[in-house]
C-alpha cells in the first residue's frame, strides 16, 4: 500500500510500515507489531524493539486504510 501525504509517503505491508519524509531523505521504519494508531489527531505511533517514533497524518482516511491493512484497533 502506498499513501502520499503532506510530509512524504507511507509505504506499508501487513509486516512492515515505512514513512519516507520529503526532507533530507529520512525514512522511519517499524515492524507491524510495533505500530499503534490514534484517531484524533490521526497518528501512527511506533514503539517497540528499540524503535520509537510517531507522525501525524493529514486525515483519518489515510489512517483508516492503514488500519484495514494491518488489522489493528485504534488506541
Amino acid at each position: 500500500m502506498l499513501v502520499e501525504f503532506s510530509q512524504g509517503k507511507l509505504i506499508a505491508t501487513e509486516f512492515e510500515v515505512q514513512i519516507r519524509l520529503n526532507m533530507a531523505n529520512v525514512v522511519l521504519q517499524a515492524a507491524a507489531e510495533d505500530i499503534s494508531l490514534r484517531q484524533e489527531p490521526p497518528m501512527i505511533i511506533a514503539n517497540g524493539g528499540g524503535v520509537r517514533w510517531s507522525i501525524k497524518l493529514d486525515n483519518t482516511n489515510q489512517l483508516d486504510a492503514l488500519q484495514v491493512l494491518l488489522g489493528i484497533d485504534y488506541l
